[in-house]
């Protein structure tokens, strides 16, 4: 048996905080000399001012370069950008939308706001929706169905896009975890109609706030650029300017991308490619030193080739040793946590009641197109079993090679005492 665990009195394997921090931990000179350039030019609206240097048109021109499709939306956060593509693709009141039934709460949300009903899956190993779950929960409402790269791992999109192929549906990929990371050879977020990312401050790269919608469709394009702009004046992102309208026009939002965050996101970006190659090099050392533990399952990936490798899942017996080891970790040293507490998203509040800010109109509230659908404890049984026993432990783009090995020394002191 090793020493004692630090949670129980003993000397902890890590006393030093850990570099942890995604893009976060690289800002730099870059980020502030290009911030100061937007601020010296007193033009932080991206369509006009005294001395305009379109920091957001080249964060689009980049994005698109990067991740090899022809049109990106930059908008005001990754919430935004799935907002942006419900709307592109029409998505609205009476129709259904199939989204995994753990994931952040924002991806119910836009569903939400979009005035559509989210019908939940369950999720496989990977952590991602479900194709036969999937392929059971369409129905004649079905538009659309949401699969989310959870924390840098794709989802099996070769079965989900022959699906909604067959079935008739779009696929909206929430890739707002999942920036930099790939299935089979593909940037994730370019493979369905449509795909949102996110640069929120524990993003793999950041603007504080801030995302982009990327699609090869040129319409979907044109639709999500003009609903971020207030809808119907004119065509924001077709170019580098407002042009004419090419359709007939509709009501949108602001969910504009500023000067700021767009000077900031395009020097991110320039940094993706180093900062994901570091997450995979250094899972890889830290899962080598662990090796193989009995009672310990890693989290299941459809192409690890292509895993950002920005954390890493394990799957305890139970929910009580996936709590007792995070906790553990944390007091090695090393942070662990439950993502989400280890519960599915359909069990939020909000969710459970079916309560929106006015209890009114869609999608839960419509006379016009009523639904029956329930959301209750125990909807996702195979989901719920899985997340319970999990814990995830953060990996960072920063670790040097003592640090990947004290990750792993924690775990194997934890796992000897637990399991």
């Amino acid at each position: 048996m090793t020493e004692k665990l630090a949670i129980d009195g003993g000397t902890p394997v890590r006393t030093e905080r850990l570099p942890l921090g995604r893009g976060l931990a690289l800002l730099g000179d870059e980020e502030r000399t290009a911030v100061l350039e937007v601020l010296e030019s007193r033009s932080l609206f991206r369509y006009y001012g005294p001395h305009l240097l379109r920091k957001v048109d080249a964060f689009e021109t980049r994005i698109t370069q990067m991740m090899q499709v022809p049109h990106a939306v930059a908008v005001s956060s990754g919430t935004a950008a799935l907002r942006a593509g419900l709307a592109a693709l029409g998505v609205g009141c009476g129709d259904e939308v199939i989204v995994p039934s753990f994931t952040f709460i924002a991806t119910v949300n836009a569903v939400v706001a979009a005035g559509a009903v989210p019908f939940f899956c369950e999720v496989d190993a990977s952590l991602g929706a479900d194709p036969s779950d999937v392929e059971a929960k369409v129905t004649p409402h079905t538009v659309a169905v949401m699969p989310v790269h959870l924390e840098n791992q794709g989802c099996d999109m070769d079965a989900l896009t022959k699906i909604a192929e067959r079935k008739g549906i779009a696929v909206i990929e929430d890739a707002c975890q999942a920036i930099g990371a790939s299935y089979k050879g593909k940037a994730l977020g370019t493979i369905g109609e449509c795909g949102a990312f996110s640069l929120q401050l524990e993003k793999n790269i950041t603007s504080g706030e801030g995302g982009a919608l990327v699609t090869s469709d040129e319409t979907l394009y044109v639709r999500a650029a003009r609903y971020s702009d207030q809808g119907g004046q004119f065509v924001t992102s077709y170019g580098t300017a407002r042009g004419d309208e090419l359709d007939e026009p509709f009501a949108g939002e602001n969910l504009r991308m500023t000067e700021i965050a767009g000077a900031i996101a395009d020097e991110q970006l320039r940094k993706l490619p180093s900062i994901i190659e570091a997450f995979r090099a250094n899972k890889r050392k830290i899962l080598d030193a662990v090796g193989t533990v009995d009672g310990l399952e890693v989290r299941a990936s459809h192409d690890p080739d292509g895993d950002g490798g920005s954390s890493i899942t394990w799957f305890a017996p139970s929910r009580d040793i996936a709590q007792r080891f995070a906790a553990a970790l944390r007091a090695e040293g090393v942070p662990s946590a439950q993502m989400y507490n280890g519960e599915p998203v359909y069990k939020t509040p909000a969710i459970l009641a079916k309560r929106t800010a006015t209890n009114k109109g869609g999608p839960w509230h419509c006379a016009e197109h009523p639904t029956d659908v329930e959301y209750r404890a125990g909807m996702c049984p195979r989901t719920e079993a899985l997340v319970a026993r999990s814990f995830v432990v953060g990996n960072g783009a920063r670790f040097s090679p003592s640090d990947c090995e004290d990750v792993a020394a924690a775990v194997r002191k934890v796992a000897e005492h637990l399991l």
